[in-house]
Parts: structure tokens; C-alpha cells; sequence
């Protein structure tokens, strides 16, 4: 099972994340965008575990406009739904940003998606 695990930078609940990576079964393969917050926590219990993790950053060479840096991030939104199994997504309370463009990501292509 491939399992992104990807959530808003305003989360401050590490545990709640450290938490649902330790319910994950033995062999998951973790992808994350490598993102401050969540993200990292969850490479982090990740690995603590035994886990396999797969980061896809955001190609950000090149960039002189802030509207070519919001394309790399949701292209980077889309490597990540497209390199897994279902979508475990913890939203900020105001529901924006690229998390929910992920969580929007994975539902067009029909995957599960647990948002917390």
C-alpha cells in the first residue's frame, strides 16, 4: 500500500500525525511533498518505524513568478496522488491551499481519501 500523507503547514498537532502513521500496516510506502509541518513529521515517524518513504519536492528551478511557483507545487500535488495508493490529508480549519488541492487531485481520480 502506498499511502501520501500530506497536510496544511498552520497544522501544530504533531502527535495526531505521529499517531496515525503508527496505525499504518508493517510494509505501507510513505509519500509526502516534503513540506515544513506535517509532512516532515510524517517522514519522520515514518522512518522511526521502518517505513519506506518517497518525497516529491517541488521543481523550483527557474522560477521568476509566483504564479510559476504555485504550478510546480500543484504539479507536485499531482506526482503525489499519482504515485499512490490513497490519500490520508490533515486540513487546516480554513480548507485552502495545496492541501485541498490534493485532497481535490485524488478524488477526480477516484482514491480514497481520509481527511482529518
Amino acid at each position: 500500500m502506498r499511502v501520501a500523507v500530506v497536510g496544511s503547514r498552520r497544522r501544530a498537532d504533531r502527535k495526531t500525525i505521529e499517531a496515525r502513521i503508527a496505525e499504518l500496516a508493517p510494509g505501507t510506502v510513505v509519500i509526502t511533498g516534503g513540506a515544513r509541518g506535517p509532512d516532515r513529521w510524517a517522514q519522520q515517524a515514518a522512518r522511526a518505524r521502518g517505513l519506506e518513504v518517497i518525497v516529491h519536492l517541488p521543481d523550483l528551478d527557474g522560477i521568476r513568478a509566483r504564479w510559476q511557483a504555485a504550478e510546480r507545487f500543484y504539479t507536485r500535488n499531482q506526482h503525489l496522488v499519482d504515485d499512490s495508493d490513497e490519500v490520508i490529508a490533515f486540513v487546516a480549519p480554513d480548507r485552502t491551499g495545496g492541501t485541498e488541492d490534493t485532497i481535490r487531485r485524488a478524488t477526480r481520480a477516484g482514491k480514497p481519501v481520509g481527511v482529518i
